[in-house]
């Protein structure tokens, strides 16, 4: 018995080359799909380092000016290199309750790229609680007396804003507030 063969040869010319375009084709729709990810995740980590760069600058604002006002208060006086526009006794003084007068400390990062302003408006003053001998919760503050003997007798609270904005273009702007507590 014989068995005829016949030649496929000519129906499968073109196979290898189907097949290796087709592989081609998903490799480079791999590649292009990983390089847009990379990329887009490299612009959302720029975006997101600018901002909280920025948000940064702005608390950096807020702790600036408590360290000027405790300054303030531990020795009366414009501190030296510290530029503020307003009433800044007054509005430090505090001492009718709160207040519409409001100070204005401008400054500049160490390496000049944000510009910080920051308000300062009093909110008012209560008494330590347990000042004047009565017991009340929580007890006053050990470290500066309570009133029973030492000097401190009320809680100053003052209202911070703090904006920066980047120098070289204001789009980039960060704002923060905080209620910043003193004892006296």
């Amino acid at each position: 018995m014989e068995k005829v063969r016949t030649d496929n040869n000519s129906k499968e010319s073109g196979i290898a080359l189907v097949t290796a375009l087709i592989i081609t084709m998903v490799m480079l729709m791999l590649i292009g799909g990983m390089s847009y990810i990379l990329l887009k995740g490299f612009q959302t980590n720029l975006i997101n380092r600018q901002f909280s760069t920025v948000y940064e600058a702005a608390n950096g604002g807020v702790e600036f000016t408590t360290g000027v006002v405790n300054s303030y208060l531990k020795n009366p006086g414009t501190p030296a290199n510290v530029k503020i526009d307003g009433d800044f006794a007054t509005v430090l003084g505090c001492a009718t309750g709160p207040s519409a007068d409001v100070a204005t400390i401008s400054a500049k990062t160490a390496d000049g790229t944000y510009s910080i302003t920051t308000t300062i408006r009093c909110l008012g003053n209560k008494p330590i609680p347990g000042y004047g001998g009565a017991l009340k919760f929580p007890p006053p503050p050990s470290t500066s007396g309570g009133g029973t003997g030492g000097g401190a007798t009320k809680y100053i609270f003052y209202s911070i804003v703090s904006r920066a904005t980047e120098t070289t273009g204001s789009a980039n702007i960060g704002k923060t507030e905080a209620i910043y507590r003193v004892i006296q």
